[in-house]
């Protein structure tokens, strides 16, 4: 009979179960367990949830989190509403239970006090003190700012006034006088309210994570010595700050194509020698034609190499423009030759490749990429075809052995990145491997008649190899600061911060520009939205314009996919470069480049002053 009853308890309970939607079911049945409570109770406490009259109380870490994504992305009204439905935690729970990022804003000329601020409580204090020491990449990007003055209210002072000249007047709103005096300096021109916005993030090597230390308004009238002391500003407040000890020491400073962003960071970054009492300096030293110079505290400059693969690829430069790239004694690459060539792929035909080579929106990476890789299987399509002397003209040709070495180019860019199965030291052998080629591919034609044209294309390969040189600098100091630990080449670049931006504009509701106040609460918006989604990966729908590829079901090729070897301590990083070095030149040997441009073991040695930035020698940086 027992037996009987317990089994009509369990049907009651299945039942209760199938045929109500029960609010708050996890907490009723998990706190009930925790009690001892018997089975017959526990239909009891769903029959009472039910009719209201039992509300139980408690939420889990999820929960907090599900409710944190409402209110970021929907405001308290949202919230409010799937309360009642869905018996979410309440505004006034999630205050209480959870910390909201709450970013300072720059109110006045950048000072060390802000920085401070904002390392201490959006880095230092929400991180775990059992995490192992990180190197740390800063990040550099401006967003579009509404030009609108606001009045913070919590300071009662006005912001969104520049960085730049806001140290001409006092902020705070004393009189009435003292509005009328902002407004007329602005009147005049000597003090400009802010048209973009300045941000600066942190991220750190092994994790996805990025905070944002720095928003300032700006007028866009910086010249490379004021943001060369915003770099340097940025470094020592974190040198200065318990970070170093807590976090982990500064690697790099990541900045995309802008020319005075560039400029500051190679004052900065590569002005001295690397030490000889350095950890790096053993594994460096053997490494030939890699520049040596760094900045305080071996600090590197680095590039993000998805602005590498736009630019390689950009409507107005290299490939897609008329003029294209000249390699191989002369043979001209541009889009009307891809256009003549690639159909002969099967899986393109003519308008599938003019979309390649024209895209609707120039910013499209996986559409970059895919012109990248049609050229590169374009080219092993040919490879037997171009060996055989009697199956095509002498034009085609030529034609045929350039984009081939093109091809090889972008396969050592491309392939560390988005080849999942490639160990670290084969990432490390391919992007040696284009070194070499990027340098004589460029080289020859700085010398041509279209000299308006050098300063970009010099521009992105020194780009290029800026981001090789920090690769190979970042991962020996991951090697001498924890060998057992993975070095993922995607934490190179600022794609963490590109994120941090499309979230910051999805909060928005993708306006084009929004108000200072309003940039500010968004970014912190966006820092909290980003946190759920790092501990709810299911939950991130992923930003399609910054994929590496259009697969589906796949976003962004993170370290959980990355099927190959990446602990750092396991590559060779001598070895792997020197064979990097022998596939280079087993491609070099094949094109008509004089050998004296590739002679490796004599352009390299000590006295030459000749290293990779530095192709020409007497200390001249190539885009510099």
């Amino acid at each position: 009979m027992y037996a009987l009853t317990q089994l009509d308890d369990y049907n009651r309970l299945v039942m209760a179960i199938s045929e109500n939607d029960i609010p708050c079911i996890h907490q009723v049945i998990n706190i009930a367990l925790r009690n001892g409570t018997s089975i017959r109770e526990v239909v009891n406490k769903l029959e009472d949830t039910l009719e209201g009259v039992y509300r139980p109380r408690g939420y889990g870490a999820s929960d907090l989190d599900i409710a944190t994504l409402v209110f970021r992305l929907g405001g308290r009204q949202l919230l409010f509403a799937l309360k009642q439905g869905l018996k979410i935690p309440s505004l006034r729970t999630l205050r209480a239970k959870s910390i909201f990022t709450s970013l300072t804003p720059t109110i006045s000329p950048i000072r060390n006090d802000k920085f401070h601020q904002n390392i201490q409580h959006i880095v230092v204090d929400t991180r775990a003190d059992s995490l192992p020491l990180r190197g740390i990449s800063f990040m550099i990007d401006k967003i579009a700012l509404e030009e609108m003055a606001v009045h913070f209210s919590k300071f009662n002072k006005v912001g969104s006034l520049c960085w730049k000249h806001s140290n001409i007047i006092d902020p705070v709103l004393r009189t009435y006088d003292s509005a009328v005096s902002i407004a007329q300096k602005i009147h005049d021109g000597h003090l400009h309210l802010g048209k973009e916005l300045t941000v600066i993030g942190v991220s750190c090597f092994g994790e996805d994570q990025i905070y944002p230390i720095l928003a300032a308004p700006t007028c866009k009238t910086e010249d490379t010595s004021d943001m060369e002391r915003i770099l340097a500003q940025t470094v020592e407040c974190w040198n200065s700050n318990d970070a170093v000890t807590s976090v982990g020491p500064a690697w790099s400073f990541v900045t995309d194509g802008d020319a005075t962003r560039r400029a500051a960071g190679h004052k900065l970054f590569i002005k001295m020698p690397l030490a000889p009492d350095s950890p790096l300096y053993g594994t460096l030293i053997n490494i030939p034609g890699l520049n040596l110079f760094t900045g305080a505290g071996e600090m590197t400059l680095d590039f993000d190499f998805k602005h590498i693969f736009k630019c390689m690829l950009c409507i107005c430069t290299l490939i897609r423009s008329p003029a294209g790239i000249v390699i191989n004694n002369g043979r001209i690459i541009n889009s009307m030759m891809l256009a003549y060539y690639l159909v002969w792929l099967p899986a393109y035909e003519e308008a599938a490749v003019m979309k390649l080579l024209y895209p609707d929106n120039p910013q499209d990476v996986p559409r970059a990429v895919e012109l990248m890789l049609a050229i590169i299987k374009f080219s092993n399509s040919q490879l037997r075809v171009s060996n055989d002397s009697f199956s095509m003209d002498i034009n085609t040709r030529a034609d045929v052995a350039s984009i081939y070495l093109l091809s090889k180019l972008l396969e050592s860019i491309l392939m560390p990145f988005i080849y999942v199965e490639l160990s670290l030291s084969q990432q490390i052998i391919f992007l040696r491997a284009c070194y070499p080629k990027s340098t004589h591919q460029s080289f020859p034609s700085l010398g041509t008649a279209s000299a308006p044209r050098i300063p970009a294309r010099a521009c992105i390969f020194e780009a290029l190899r800026g981001m090789v040189k920090n690769t190979i600098f970042s991962l020996a100091k991951q090697q001498s600061l924890d060998p057992h630990a993975p070095f993922f080449l995607g934490d190179i670049g600022d794609d963490p911060l590109e994120i941090l931006f499309g979230c910051t504009c999805m909060i928005g509701g993708h306006n084009s520009a929004c108000s200072y106040a309003q940039a500010i609460d968004c970014l912190a918006a966006a820092q909290d939205i980003d946190g759920v989604f790092k501990r709810h990966p299911e939950l991130d729908p992923g930003h399609r314009r910054l994929k590496l590829t259009h697969h589906k079901g796949v976003d962004h090729i993170n370290r959980e996919i990355w099927k190959g070897e990446i602990i750092s301590g396991r590559c060779d990083l001598p070895l792997s470069w020197c064979k990097g070095r022998d596939d280079a030149l087993s491609i070099l040997t094949t094109s008509q480049l004089d050998p004296v441009h590739y002679f490796y073991v004599e352009l390299f040695n000590t006295t030459s002053g000749i290293d990779m930035l530095r192709p020409f020698g007497n200390n001249k940086y190539l885009g510099i």
